[in-house]
C-alpha cells in the first residue's frame, strides 16, 4: 500500500466512488440554485458545491457536472445522504432525482470526471490516508462546520441569490472566523472524534486520525489563536499542531 500511496501522492492514477445522481426536470436549475452554494447558472465545468443547513453549517457536499438533462451530482459522502437532504426540500418543484450506476472519478492531479466503470482505480480504502496526507478533508471531517472554518470558502459563490444557509454566509462575508482546519501530529494517539484542550481550555476538535507511514496523523478544527507548534490534548491523545498539507 505504501508504493500505491507514493504514486497517488505524486499525481498518478485516480479513485472511483459508486453512485451518481441526475437532477432533471423543468425546475432542476431553480431547485438546485436554492440548495447549494455555487451559482449553477455559470457552471461550465465540474465544480464542488456545499449543501448547508439554516445555520450555515455543512450538511452534504458534491461535485456538480453540467448535463444535457439537468445536472449530475457526485456525492462526497453517500448517495443516500445526499438524496435524503434534497428530498427534504422538494415541495412543489417539478424535479426528478434519478440514481445512476456511474462513478465519481477523482484524479490525483486534481481533475474529476464521471465514469461507467471503476477499473484501474486505486483501492478505495487508500483514499482516507491519501486525503489526510494531502490536507484534504472528507465530508465526515467537515459536516457541521462553517465553510470558512474548514478552508472551503472558495466553494461559496456570494451574490448568487437565496439558498439554504445563505443568510449566515452573507452575515459572515469578509469577517474572520474563530476556527481553522489544521493537521495533528500525534505524540500520543487517542480517540477521534474528541474535544481538544489547550492551556486547560476547549479550543476545538480532533476530527480524524489515521495510522500512516509517518506515524499517527490527523485533522482537527482548532481556534485561530492556537499557534502552529502548540501541543493540544484530548480523547486520551496529545498532538502537535501542524499546517496543511503535511510536509
Amino acid at each position: 500500500m505504501e508504493a500505491l500511496l507514493a504514486k497517488a501522492l505524486s499525481g498518478e492514477g485516480f479513485f472511483a466512488f459508486p453512485g451518481v445522481l441526475l437532477v432533471r426536470g423543468p425546475d432542476a436549475l431553480s431547485f438546485l440554485q436554492g440548495q447549494c452554494t455555487r451559482d449553477l447558472r455559470r457552471l461550465a465545468a465540474p465544480a464542488g458545491a456545499l449543501f448547508l443547513n439554516h445555520k450555515g453549517q455543512i450538511e452534504e457536499a458534491a461535485t456538480v457536472f453540467p448535463h444535457e438533462e439537468g445536472f449530475l451530482l457526485a456525492p462526497w459522502g453517500t448517495l443516500e445522504g445526499l438524496l435524503k437532504r434534497l428530498k427534504r426540500y422538494i415541495v412543489f418543484d417539478q424535479v426528478a432525482l434519478q440514481e445512476l450506476p456511474l462513478y465519481r472519478l477523482v484524479y490525483t492531479d486534481g481533475r474529476e470526471a464521471i465514469g461507467e466503470k471503476p477499473e484501474g482505480a486505486w483501492p478505495e480504502e487508500l483514499y482516507p490516508l491519501y486525503t489526510l496526507l494531502k490536507g484534504l478533508p472528507l465530508l465526515s471531517d467537515i459536516r457541521g462546520e462553517l465553510p470558512q472554518s474548514v478552508g472551503l470558502l472558495s466553494l461559496v459563490d456570494y451574490g448568487k441569490g437565496c439558498y439554504v444557509g445563505q443568510e449566515i454566509m452573507a452575515r459572515t462575508e469578509g469577517k474572520a472566523v474563530p476556527y481553522r482546519l489544521v493537521g495533528l501530529r500525534a505524540e500520543v494517539a487517542g480517540e477521534a472524534p474528541a474535544e481538544l484542550l489547550w492551556q486547560g481550555k476547549r479550543v476545538g476538535e480532533v476530527k480524524r486520525l489515521e495510522a500512516t507511514p509517518f506515524g499517527p496523523l490527523g485533522l482537527g478544527v482548532v481556534r485561530q489563536e492556537v499557534p502552529f507548534g502548540a501541543v493540544v490534548e484530548g480523547g486520551g491523545g496529545r498532538y502537535l499542531l501542524s499546517p496543511l498539507p503535511f510536509e
